[in-house]
This record gives structure tokens, C-alpha cells and sequence, in this order.
């Protein structure tokens, strides 16, 4: 998981060699983006849905973020052991409180507001996940890194043209740019088409957030996140050998 070798940064990453000895690097592993509104995909069958996944070492389903917008769904700790003995790390999007109740593993943070990064870190333990959503500029990103986030999440997808007249550190940031600069691990963000996750993977990013718009399809979401990590797999990318 985050912890695990996995998350050791592939410095500079490549998608071509060139006259630096590189070895092959892994594909990046699964973070699936599981909105509780939409009832497609009741919590409860994601047990079955990780149990079809690809599972193998080489891009394993290791995350999944909840989003807790409804208030009556049914997200228990019994429920979050099972998620868990699948090697699952259950991550909840910005409700501190209830991720300590249900003993969940981390908190996603989807306001890149560092007084609430700040108050995350000063409550939660230091084995708990803190991934945050960098959204306003690469300056706040590595401040975030700086100060100890597990993973930072940037959305390829969604920026507006105009903030990339910006200047360099007032953009958003960017995995390629990211992953060249910083060990801290990368998720691209609201990955919505196998296509993007293609992107995403030949940028360099350490995990693919997959939106529940893309794969929350009922009895067809296992096959449609396996589908993508069949694609993304076979991407062969490189890192220097140090």
C-alpha cells in the first residue's frame, strides 16, 4: 500500500529510453473513487468488485476513497474490516470524525486549505493516510508535500486554459511535472476514460483515481475497471537506474 515499496518515487520518470540505463517500472496501482450518491454500486458489493479486479502485482486495486455525501448510507467499521482484509486501504473524503469511528485508514482532503491540512495532521496519527487535492497552484502542492502529506491529487483533466498563462508556481500542477521534482506519490485525479488512464500512466502517476462516473456501473464495474488495468498494464515505462 502507500507504506510499500510501490510508493517509492520513480524519479524522472521516462517513456522512452535514451543513453541512461533504466529498468522498467511498474504500472500504477488503482484508487477507485466510490460516490455512496451514486446507488448503482451499493458498498457492499465492492468486496465481489475487488475479488474480479486484476489483482496482480503489477497494478493492483489498493485504495478506495468514500465519498460520504450521503448521510444515511451504510458505511460501518464492519464493513471497512472486510474492504481492509481484501488489502484494501478504505480512505474517507474530508470527514475526519468519521474515519476515526469506522477506523478507517486515511482522510482525503478535497480543499487544498492548508489551515484544514494543518488541523488533519495535528489530529490524526502519523499512520494514518492525509492525500490532499492540489487545485490551486504547484506552490501549495509542495507545501503539502513539504509538510507531510501521504500523496497529493492532481487532476490532468479539468484546468481551465487560462491558469496556464499563469506563472510557473501559481499553475496547477501537473503529474509530469510532479513526478520529475518530488518523491511524494501522485494520483491523477477523476480519471473518467480508459483513455485518460492512459495519459495519466505514460505522465508518470503512481496511482489512477478512476471516477465513479467512469466505472460505478452496477454488475459492469468490475469488468470495466479490469478492462482498464489490463490497458494500462501493458504500458511499458522506465526510470533511470540509480
Amino acid at each position: 500500500m502507500w507504506a510499500s515499496e510501490a510508493h517509492q518515487k520513480k524519479d524522472n520518470m521516462m517513456n522512452t529510453t535514451n543513453e541512461t540505463e533504466l529498468e522498467l517500472a511498474p504500472p500504477p496501482q488503482i484508487y477507485l473513487i466510490m460516490d455512496l450518491s451514486l446507488t448503482e454500486t451499493p458498498l457492499e458489493d465492492i468486496e465481489t468488485i475487488a475479488k474480479a479486479i486484476n489483482t496482480s502485482e503489477e497494478a493492483p486495486f489498493s485504495s478506495l476513497l468514500i465519498k460520504q455525501d450521503n448521510p444515511s448510507s451504510n458505511c460501518s467499521a464492519d464493513l471497512v474490516k472486510k474492504i481492509q482484509a481484501l488489502n484494501i486501504a478504505v480512505i474517507i473524503e474530508d470527514n475526519v470524525p468519521l474515519a476515526q469511528s469506522i477506523g478507517a485508514d486515511g482522510i482525503h482532503l478535497s480543499n487544498d486549505d492548508e489551515d484544514i491540512f494543518k488541523a488533519a495532521i495535528e489530529t490524526l496519527s502519523e499512520d494514518i493516510i492525509i492525500g490532499i487535492k492540489a487545485k490551486q497552484s504547484r506552490h501549495k502542492a509542495m507545501i503539502f508535500a513539504e509538510e507531510g502529506c501521504s500523496y497529493v491529487a492532481i487532476d490532468l483533466f479539468n484546468q481551465e486554459e487560462h491558469e496556464r498563462e499563469l506563472e510557473e508556481f501559481e499553475r496547477p500542477p501537473e503529474i509530469n511535472w510532479w513526478v520529475s521534482l518530488f518523491s511524494t506519490p501522485s494520483v491523477a485525479w477523476n480519471i473518467s476514460s480508459t483513455e485518460e488512464a492512459i495519459t495519466a500512466t505514460k505522465q508518470g502517476a503512481d496511482f489512477l483515481g478512476l471516477a465513479p462516473e467512469f466505472w460505478q456501473k452496477g454488475e459492469n464495474s468490475a469488468k470495466i475497471i479490469n478492462e482498464c488495468v489490463k490497458t494500462v498494464s501493458a504500458i511499458e515505462r522506465y526510470l533511470p537506474v540509480l
